[in-house]
């Protein structure tokens, strides 16, 4: 009988966890975020459009404590991705991710920079650049990498953990330190 009761509680649970999940993509949907229906989102994700894009693609996962903030850009990512906990991704100057690409956790990407060129005045009133970053198709960036406005990171390649990129990698690169430089290929 015991058995047969905890049977049942954990199949109630199953059920309650389905439900929550599609109930949390209906939310990012009316919200205006477009995820596939196979995407998988933790509750405790964070998306922030704030005038932007966000589109998750077919079978990513976003993690806990992810936070996605489009700020007028658009956050793209694509096909069988994973971010990991507690991770940050801007769009101010578009973020477009490759398919099979996976962000470790407490990873930092912000395409876009301060102006800071003329000493006479704030460093607010003088703008913002915003080039943008890829990151192709298969990349790993390994947990608390940084990622700065204008890299491209090629097919294949590998960031290691704590790295800070302010330059292109190219395909199947293996880079890190700070800044990072290439270390190997693959």
């Amino acid at each position: 009988m015991k058995r047969k009761l905890l049977s049942i509680a954990y199949a109630i649970i199953r059920l309650l966890r389905r439900i929550g999940a599609r109930l949390r993509m209906t939310l990012l949907r009316l919200r205006g975020v477009q995820v596939h229906s196979t995407a998988r989102i933790s509750p405790g994700a964070i998306f922030e459009l704030s005038g932007g894009r966000i589109i998750i693609g077919a079978r990513s996962y976003i993690d806990r404590g992810v936070i996605l903030r489009a700020l007028g850009g658009t956050i793209e990512i694509g096909e069988d991705c994973s971010v990991n906990a507690y991770s940050m991704l801007q769009g101010g100057g578009d973020l477009r991710v490759g398919n099979k690409t996976r962000i470790a956790s407490h990873t930092v990407i912000v395409p876009s920079n301060h102006v800071f060129t003329d000493p006479d005045i704030a460093i607010k009133d003088q703008g913002l650049t915003q080039i943008g970053i890829t990151i192709e198709e298969d990349v790993w960036i390994g947990a608390g990498a940084r990622v700065l406005d204008g890299v491209v990171l090629g097919r294949g390649c590998v960031v290691a953990a704590g790295a800070v990129v302010t330059r292109s990698v190219p395909p199947r690169s293996v880079v890190g330190g700070v800044p990072a430089r290439q270390i190997s290929t693959r």
